[in-house]
């Protein structure tokens, strides 16, 4: 067991290492910020907007309790969800009146409406001076970051979910049937067509052997990842990337690239190698359809939380099969230009927005609570509870001490102290958290799904590369821009493109012929102009 465990840090630190080199973004490398104490200032109220803040700080747990004494402050949650919270912050835009700190997406969904944000003063720019704040700081310098600020100034903090781009890589993944493979005779494909026809016969030829057809070949948790698995054809499409196309910079859906994507993506569905219901596929059914035996492949998330969800689902199904025997990860062929390549995406995901009523003492109170939240003991205060009373360290190693369910596993963090629900991810989403092999990460996602996930980095990093992107586009903000983002839905003209019985290729260029008509080619230029003459 030493010898796993040893292979597991030296293969983890390895991988990170190399990812992060020049950016210095692990634990070890995080300014420590001890939270202050009581005489940090005057008592504060700070009201706090997140998704599914619901009942989180009713409670007043001990890990709420400790934050609120350490920093003086007093949360006072607002409620808002997924459903709705578009319609708040719309209302709340037009009286002025945000919450003092809240959670939204905006600058890749919606980056006119955070450029509007800022012409109307609604919120306030982080202070230009951020040496108080160091962990703070290092977030303001990633290079995604730096590339938000408009007129120097950063209107918002992102909320990380990688600490880098590559860090994505296993957000995109295949997983394939390997014992199917081997009962149908099929190989690895080497290419497109081979990859097609082994969808057919998955569909066809009765891989299971159960003497019916009731089985497809592939099927994925939703559009966004089944659009990887045409990133051997087009990586910037599989990313939802600009790519650079004689000497402009375009979106991908206007690269002359994506009629081979209708191409092939019609001859899947009319080879029946796609599941006929992929349009309609939810991420759970797609996963119950591949862990039940009713699909050959799944376009998914191969991260330790997917993984053993996974394995549990399979385990469920087919209590006599091991999954790693009869799964495996799919290594897509290479692309035109010969490499490989593996899932990027901007190391945020959602951004955490000040309101501009926000005072500068508040503003203070709140950034320590974020830089604090950032630092390496706010982040196991997060993971694990209280030291002394829920774990203790013992030479580097996290010991679980917190009770226990009748199952023996530990209670969860969330359980014992519902407002990390929130706060666990209100300054970042930290999902480079789950991958080192503690004893919490193998209670929650299992020794073995953690291994699998480190080794596919491990081959990824040697025999792949990162789709290449441009930072600054994706919340650059210009009128035809913004307005053909908020308008046009590419991968649904493409689905209809694919379910169609006309041609491919016809309707997708009538598609580019309406863009053109929304402003695509004013967008192009404008964004290409802002390229040359930025404001930030």
């Amino acid at each position: 067991m030493v010898r796993i465990k040893n292979y597991v840090i030296l293969l983890f630190t390895a991988i990170f290492i190399t990812i992060v080199i020049g950016c210095k973004q692990t634990d070890e490398n995080e300014a420590k910020s001890p939270a202050p104490t009581s005489e940090i200032g005057n008592p504060l109220t700070i009201s706090i907007s997140f998704w599914d803040i619901g009942r989180d700080f009713e409670k007043k747990d001990a890990v709420l309790q400790k934050l609120e004494h350490d920093f003086n402050i007093t949360f006072k949650p607002i409620q808002v969800s997924q459903t709705d919270h578009e319609e708040k912050f719309k209302v709340w835009a037009a009286s002025g009146n945000f919450p003092d700190l809240f959670a939204h997406s905006l600058v890749i969904n919606s980056p006119g409406i955070y450029a509007d944000w800022i012409k109307q003063n609604l919120i306030r720019p982080l202070p230009s001076d951020l040496s108080k704040y160091p962990n703070v700081y290092k977030i303001a310098q990633i290079p995604d970051t730096l590339a938000l600020r408009r007129e120097k100034k950063l209107y918002m903090l992102p909320r990380i979910a990688y600490p880098t781009n590559d860090l994505w890589m296993m957000e995109r993944i295949v997983f394939v049937r390997q014992d199917w493979m081997d009962h149908l005779q099929r190989t690895d494909p080497r290419n497109f067509e081979e990859f097609a026809a082994l969808l057919e016969s998955f569909t066809k030829d009765d891989p299971d052997g159960n003497g019916l057809q009731d089985t497809v070949g592939l099927t994925a948790a939703s559009m966004n990842y089944l659009s990887w698995i045409f990133s051997p054809t087009f990586p910037q499409f599989a990313a939802n990337q600009w790519v650079q196309e004689n000497n402009e910079w375009i979106p991908y859906y206007a690269s002359q690239k994506m009629e081979q994507v209708a191409l092939q993506f019609r001859q899947l569905y009319q080879s029946e190698g796609l599941d006929p219901n992929f349009f309609l596929m939810k991420e759970d059914d797609a996963i119950a359809k591949f862990t039940q035996g009713k699909a050959g492949a799944l376009v998914y998330k191969g991260t330790p939380e997917s993984m053993s969800k996974l394995v549990e689902l399979w385990n469920k199904s087919n209590p006599k099969q091991d999954f790693y025997d009869a799964v495996k990860i799919l290594h897509l062929w290479p692309a035109e230009d010969g490499n490989r390549y593996f899932y990027v995406a901007p190391t945020y995901s959602t951004e955490s927005y000040f309101s501009a009523n926000v005072n500068e003492e508040k503003m203070d109170r709140i950034l320590q609570l974020y830089d604090y939240l950032l630092s390496p003991e706010g982040k196991k205060l997060m993971q694990y509870g209280i030291e002394g009373k829920d774990y203790v360290e013992i030479d580097d190693q996290i010991v679980i001490t917190r009770p226990r369910e009748a199952s023996g596993q530990p209670v969860s963090i969330q359980k014992l102290y519902p407002s990390t629900n929130t706060l666990h991810s209100l300054a970042s989403w930290g999902l480079e958290r789950t991958y080192p092999l503690d004893e919490m990460n193998k209670i929650k996602y299992g020794e073995r799904n953690i291994l699998a996930c480190l080794e596919e980095m491990r081959w990824l990093l040697r025999n792949a590369r990162a789709t290449p992107f441009k930072y600054s586009i994706i919340s650059l903000s210009t009128p035809h821009k913004d307005n053909i983002s908020a308008s046009i839905n590419p991968l649904e003209d493409l689905t209809e493109v694919a379910l169609s019985t006309e041609d491919p290729i016809k309707l997708w260029r009538e598609n580019i012929k309406t863009y053109n008509q929304m402003g695509l080619q004013q967008a192009i230029r404008e964004v290409n102009e802002k390229l040359l003459h930025p404001d930030y």
